[in-house]
Order: structure tokens, then C-alpha cells, then sequence
């Protein structure tokens, strides 16, 4: 049984009777962070293959700069696993480090600071605004918003409308003040260039309705031509701009801390697939089952105070519910929306705005998403209901987001139960385990949430398991 550890694609020298504890998580059922693989690593003896390795670091001349390394976990010539190595410690014993696999690592520096604070870019309005620049991923849909300037709004002469396209265009002046809006798809890619990674996918970033989302902001441009766009989005941090909106949409996100990759799509769709592989003859000695104390969902927005349509909770945006009996497993997400206008049918709100005039600078507004609906009956509209009628960012109703993105989940989650199985695993299930692919065993389909795991492999991998 032969345990293979590589660092930047060079096998390590191991001491003798080294072991790898491997803890895998599965990142799906986790909507607070992304879970990642704990590895704990033996410490790698002061060999001279090693110590060329490590660029001898253990030598005080080599500097103290933290290193980051790949790290490759073989068994028997399979692939267990890839993290990030950090090289921690270097002594008499040798060559200390941990390997990391969560999101903490995979947006950098920039994992926990605003995205009002990453270089977003820049983009120059051309002398006609048009209600799309779609190249640029920003939209100019009109929102009715009589509260823009407080109570100022007749000195300037106000119409009662963001981005008002009365005759055709717009005006960027205080009358009819200019916010843009951008897509969350162009969002998305601008991290990506600002961060060095790779953000992909078919169905949430490049198919109608979600490519159209986008997200409200109040902050004018006040006679400008330059969209400075870190001016226009949430003050969430780039973690919590993931995190908040799987929250909502309950989204996949599949990261490769390694490749620095990240895939976005759906988990509800996984839910339903049948089992990839049958694993009944892999499992040890009698299961242990344990019920799901909390079966029913409650889904909840965080609210954006400062839109006083929002002071008294509208109906359209009341909390969700599974019927029934037993405990709640509640989940609010920081991204909410806003109502309609009856007789525009774009989105209003009774804000005030980011501006310079009356010293409104100070102002703010919480995260928000709208479809972009193009323009409709001369009017470019976003609203919390997509065009085709698809799907509306209401929890609540047909179409409404648990209806297209969590009824899935809620029926798993009325029948859950997990079950503690020890599974004789070889190298080869530790290489293909695929955390959003079912298991079968004993006449039950499961997904894996958990497997405790020594390399070389002596004993059969504990494993946690749920189904429902």
C-alpha cells in the first residue's frame, strides 16, 4: 500500500510508518460557509529531496515568507485529493505545514473585504445612453422613487423617477438623475479579472432569466460619464456575495481551490438524480440512523430599511414557510427585492439616494436584485418578476422561488434521516467520490455528508449519510 504526497507536482519523502487523516466534508448541505477538506498532514523529514523542495526553508536565509504549495494526495497511483499546502514550520522534525480547501483561500486577499473596495473597473457612457449597454453589462431601467431627494425633490425639479426615459432618453441631470445597474453576470466576471480566478456557468451566468439579474443600487451619477463601478454595487464582502446568493436561488458553487475554478449552478435539480454507483457490498457492520429534528424550511430576506416601502413587511415579501409539523431549519438570505408599480410595471421604492445634491453622499442601500426586462411599452423595466413569467424573487406563489428553486429540497428535508455507516473504501471511491451524486446501499439512495479516512487505508472510512 503505497501513500504518495506531492508537493508542486514532486513527490515528498515521507518517514517511515506515515499516515495521511483525511476529514471531507460535503460543501451542499452547508449554507453558512463552504466546507473543505482537513487533511492532517505528517510532518515531511529533513531530506535533501525535501529541503530542494521546499527551496530550503528551514535555512534562515531563505527569508520567512509564507509558502503556498499544490499538494497532491496519491494512494496506490490514484489522485485522492488537491489543496493549497502551506508550509507552516521547519525543525528538527522536519517540515510542517496544513492543507487548505475552503473558499478562505480561493479569492485571495480579497476574500473578506467589501466589493466596494476591489477594482471593478471603469466604463465611459457613450453621448446617448442607451436602456442597455449589454457589452458593458449595464442596464438603466426606471424605478419609481417619489423619496430620491427626501423632500428637495421640487427644488430640482424631481419627476419622481430613476432613470426616467420620458421622451425617449434620458437626462443625467438632478431632474432625472442617471443610475446605472449592473448585471450580475458582468459582477461576476469583474471578479474573476480582479481576482485571477475562473467563474463559470452555462445555466445561472449565460441563459435567460438569471444571466438578466441585476442589481439595484441608489447611487447617482450626478452628471457624470464615467460608471465607476464599485460605486454601484453591495457593500458585501466577495465571500458574502457568493454566500448570500446561494442563500437566495440555492445556488451549486463548486470550488477548485487548486485550478481556481469555480462552477455556479442549481443543487434542487441534483436532489432528484438517482444513485451513480452501488455501494451495498462496501458497508462494515450495522448502520446507525438518527431522525432530522427540523423538517420544515422558514426562507426569510433581510429587509432594506432605508426603502420605506419595506418599513411595514409587504405581503409580496413575507417569509416562507414549509406547512406542517416538526422543528425549522430557517435560512435569510441579504438579498431581497422590491415591489411594482402597478402602472408602469417597473420597480419602485421610497428611497433616498446617494448623491451630491443636499449632502446625500451619506446614504445607503442594501443588496437587491431585480430581472432586467428590457423595455416594455416605452418604458426600460426591471422587476422582481422575470419577463417571461419564469420566475419572480417572491419567496412566496407560483413561479416564486421556492416553487422553481427549493420544493426539491423541502420534500427531502420533510422525510431526512442520517445514518452512520462504516464503508470498506479503496482508493479508487476516494478518488471518485462526487459529493452532488447519490450512493446506494441496501436498497437506500443517499448522499455522502462526511468520511473520515486514513491513508494507507487499515480500516473502513467512517462516513455520515443522509437521504430523505
Amino acid at each position: 500500500m503505497s501513500l504518495d504526497i506531492r508537493i508542486d507536482d514532486q513527490s515528498v519523502d515521507l518517514s517511515a510508518g506515515s499516515s495521511l487523516e483525511l476529514n471531507l466534508t460535503n460543501p451542499h448541505f452547508d449554507y453558512g460557509k463552504i466546507a473543505g477538506m482537513v487533511a492532517n498532514l505528517p510532518p515531511f523529514p529533513l531530506t535533501l529531496r525535501n529541503r530542494r523542495i521546499f527551496g530550503y526553508w528551514d535555512q534562515p536565509q531563505a527569508g520567512g515568507i509564507l509558502q503556498r504549495h499544490r499538494l497532491g494526495q496519491y494512494y496506490n497511483g490514484q489522485l485522492i485529493r488537491e489543496a493549497v499546502y502551506l508550509l507552516t514550520e521547519a525543525g528538527p522534525t522536519g517540515y510542517t505545514g496544513q492543507a487548505v480547501e475552503p473558499i478562505g483561500e480561493f479569492f485571495g486577499d480579497w476574500t473578506n473585504r467589501p466589493l466596494t473596495e476591489l477594482d471593478l473597473g471603469t466604463v465611459e457612457l457613450p453621448s446617448v445612453v442607451p436602456p442597455s449597454l449589454a457589452g458593458a453589462g449595464l442596464v438603466f431601467p426606471t424605478i419609481v422613487n417619489p423619496d430620491f431627494y427626501g423632500t428637495n425633490g421640487p427644488a430640482v425639479g424631481y419627476t419622481g423617477k430613476v432613470n426616467d426615459y420620458a421622451g425617449g432618453g434620458y437626462l443625467n441631470t438632478p431632474a432625472r438623475p442617471l443610475v446605472p445597474m449592473l448585471t450580475v453576470k458582468s459582477v461576476l466576471e469583474r471578479i474573476a479579472l480582479a481576482t485571477g480566478v475562473d467563474i463559470y456557468g452555462p445555466v445561472f451566468m449565460e441563459s435567460p432569466p438569471y444571466a438578466d439579474l441585476v442589481l439595484y443600487n441608489t447611487r447617482a451619477l450626478d452628471g457624470r460619464t464615467t460608471v465607476v463601478v464599485n460605486q454601484h454595487v453591495p457593500g458585501l464582502t466577495v465571500a458574502e456575495f457568493f454566500l448570500e446568493l446561494r442563500r437566495l436561488l440555492n445556488l451549486q458553487l463548486e470550488f477548485n481551490t487548486v485550478a481556481r475554478r469555480l462552477r455556479i449552478g442549481f443543487w434542487d435539480p441534483c436532489l432528484n438524480q438517482p444513485a451513480s454507483r452501488d455501494w451495498s457490498r462496501k458497508a462494515v457492520g450495522p448502520p446507525v440512523k438518527t431522525p432530522e429534528l427540523n423538517t420544515r424550511l422558514q426562507l426569510s430576506y433581510e429587509l432594506d430599511g432605508g426603502d420605506g416601502l419595506m418599513k411595514d413587511k409587504p405581503a409580496e415579501l413575507a417569509d416562507y414557510l414549509s406547512p406542517g409539523e416538526g422543528g425549522l431549519a430557517s435560512l435569510k438570505s441579504k438579498f431581497s427585492t422590491l415591489l411594482v408599480d402597478s402602472t408602469t410595471g417597473t420597480a419602485k421604492a421610497a428611497q433616498p439616494g446617494i448623491t451630491e445634491q443636499f449632502g446625500q453622499l451619506t446614504q445607503a442601500f442594501a443588496p437587491r436584485l431585480l430581472f432586467w426586462n428590457g423595455v416594455i411599452g416605452g418604458v426600460p423595466s426591471a422587476s422582481p418578476i422575470s419577463d417571461s413569467g419564469f420566475i419572480t424573487l417572491f419567496w412566496n406563489g407560483t413561479n416564486g422561488l421556492v416553487d422553481r428553486n427549493w420544493s426539491i429540497l423541502e420534500s427531502m428535508r420533510a422525510e431526512q434521516f442520517y445514518i452512520k455507516q462504516a464503508l470498506d473504501f479503496n482508493e479508487t471511491d476516494l478518488a471518485s467520490l462526487r459529493w452532488d451524486q447519490k450512493v446506494h446501499i441496501n436498497g437506500t439512495d443517499y448522499f455522502v455528508l462526511s468520511v473520515t479516512v486514513s491513508l494507507p487505508i487499515r480500516k473502513p472510512a467512517d462516513c455520515l449519510l443522509v437521504a430523505g
